[in-house]
């Protein structure tokens, strides 16, 4: 039922054991196209580190889900060496025990299907209709993952698209971006090159969104979360699989995670449960010589200074879990505009505070 993101802590999978926990997943240093989250945020990985993580996933029972998600193949989709990378990649993922695999480029999807690997499409294509649904599902992916920032708060429409395909729908829970976000493509497509050696390695779009929320604490309530509470009613919606990130969490954190939604329970600031929180085990240095072959002197000195700040971004605001009962609408949130509806204001008002006051 749970997809979770994996940290490369080899006893994550010990602790997750009996919570609905289906897969890990994660990416290598080593394959040969990106992934999709920001190198300087993933912990290293070479092969003989995936090949024992996967090998602990194995033995408490838990699949594995190997990242090749990039939006962007830099135009060499014809490349003949790539596809033989690709292949030999494939090959080697799935005699060390990897059980599937996430795309988001049909090229890609191709190749895998030639595989035994069961095939996720990423939240990053953005299948929001029922039409991009189908359309996946014939190239041959087994699951898919709805556009978070279009369907979250849509049950009709998630109930629509699971009614019409047979391949298992999937919802992430916790990545926090805001709905409908005029960004999203291209952030994807900004992630999908920032997770290559020597990448650019800072990300304005995440600062963005993060200046958006601070300014506008409305914001962390028209994110694109579920509550743990609610995820029996996206089930009923038609929502097989839900995905709990992020890569970049600590092991506490994930754990942290699993459990409020595998209990359907949370109590206190539903931020904990959003975005990253804490560092994994093993992390990078900070990408100095990256920032100063893209930035330059000046930008690079500037971006060392905010680093801590992006590595561990905290909003002046807690959000009481709570105080979201009733934050589903029966109907949806797509048919209006958020000025128009104010739903989400009325329930910030209430659920949202300062981050320094204390609760009555």
């Amino acid at each position: 039922m749970f997809s979770v993101a994996t940290n490369f802590d080899d006893m994550l999978p010990e602790r997750l054991q009996d919570l609905e926990v289906e897969e890990l997943f994660g990416s290598c240093d080593e394959t040969p196209v990106g992934h999709g989250r920001p190198r300087a945020v993933t912990p290293p990985v070479s092969w003989r580190q995936l090949e024992r993580h996967v090998g602990e996933c194995r033995r408490f029972g838990i699949g594995f889900n190997l990242l090749l998600n990039p939006l962007c193949l830099s135009g060499l989709e014809e490349s003949v060496a790539l596809e033989k990378r690709i292949r030999k990649t494939l090959t080697k993922a799935m005699d060390m025990g990897v059980t599937g695999v996430t795309i988001a480029h049909p090229w890609l999807a191709e190749l895998c299907r030639e595989t035994t690997l069961k095939i996720r499409v990423s939240v990053f294509v953005g299948i929001s209709t029922i039409e991009q649904a189908k359309y996946w599902e014939d190239l041959g992916c087994h699951v898919l993952a709805l556009d978070t920032h279009v369907v979250c708060r849509d049950l009709p429409r998630i109930r629509d698209i699971a009614t019409a395909c047979g391949a298992l729908i999937e919802l992430p829970v916790n990545i926090g971006c805001l709905l409908r976000c005029p960004l999203a493509r291209t952030h994807a497509a900004r992630l999908s090159h920032s997770s290559v050696p020597g990448a650019q390695p800072l990300d304005p779009c995440v600062r963005w969104c993060l200046e958006e929320k601070r300014k506008h604490p409305v914001n962390l309530v028209r994110s694109d979360f579920i509550r743990p509470e609610d995820l029996d009613r996206y089930r009923e919606a038609g929502a097989q699989r839900f995905k709990i990130v992020d890569r970049s969490c600590s092991t506490e954190a994930l754990v942290e995670r699993v459990v409020a939604y595998a209990n359907r329970q949370w109590d206190g600031d539903l931020l904990r449960l959003l975005g990253h929180n804490g560092r994994p085990p093993r992390h990078r240095r900070l990408p100095i010589f990256d920032a100063l072959r893209h930035l330059g002197l000046r930008r690079s000195m500037r971006a060392l200074k905010e680093a801590p700040e992006l590595m561990s971004p905290t909003l002046p605001w807690v959000m009481d879990n709570k105080a979201l009962e009733g934050l589903v609408l029966p109907k949806g949130c797509n048919a209006t505009d958020c000025d128009s509806c104010g739903h989400c204001a009325r329930l910030a008002a209430v659920a949202v505070r300062p981050s320094f006051v204390q609760p009555g």
